[in-house]
């Protein structure tokens, strides 16, 4: 009986021993990992690439607030800026000359703008501007002038 207790306990001595070395080698592999993590690649500690991280997402907020900021500035403006442009040629004399003359509507979002006009003959050139609010004129619009701010006005797609 006591030979197979002595066995018994040999055994489990040795499956300790087993488990052991194995838990050595899991634990050196594990430090070398580790080692590798915080040294990096280019050899900075991983608490240096991380607050380096953190600075640099600080620095990404701030311009993203900054742009987000000048997005807004621009959005209140856009609506007033000249965003449609519509422009007509034409011949105003029938027995001269080619569409030498023109026609240009230059608007914002709202319609408003100016129409200018520009007559050319043989002998000289007129040009003429009228001021234009909701696509109106308090000066009467002629034909060609009304077209040009409806092609001003026209969807783009």
């Amino acid at each position: 009986m006591e030979i197979v207790l002595i066995v018994i306990l040999f055994f489990f001595i040795l499956g300790l021993g087993g488990w052991l070395a194995f838990t050595e080698y899991r634990y050196r592999q594990l430090a070398s990992s580790f080692r590798l993590l915080m040294t990096g690649r280019g050899g900075a500690d991983l608490e240096a690439t991380l607050m380096d991280f953190v600075a640099r997402m600080d620095q990404v907020e701030r311009l993203a607030h900054g742009m987000d900021s000048r997005v807004t500035g621009v959005e209140v403006k856009l609506p007033n800026l000249v965003q449609h442009v519509g422009v007509i040629r034409f011949n105003p004399f029938l027995d001269k000359g080619g569409d030498q003359s023109w026609v240009m509507a230059i608007l914002d979002d709202h319609a408003d703008g100016a129409v200018l006009s520009a007559l050319h003959s043989r002998m000289d050139v007129r040009v003429y501007a009228k001021p234009v609010i909701g696509g109106q004129s308090t000066y009467t619009l002629t034909d060609e002038e009304k077209d040009a701010i409806a092609r001003a006005m026209k969807p783009r797609a």
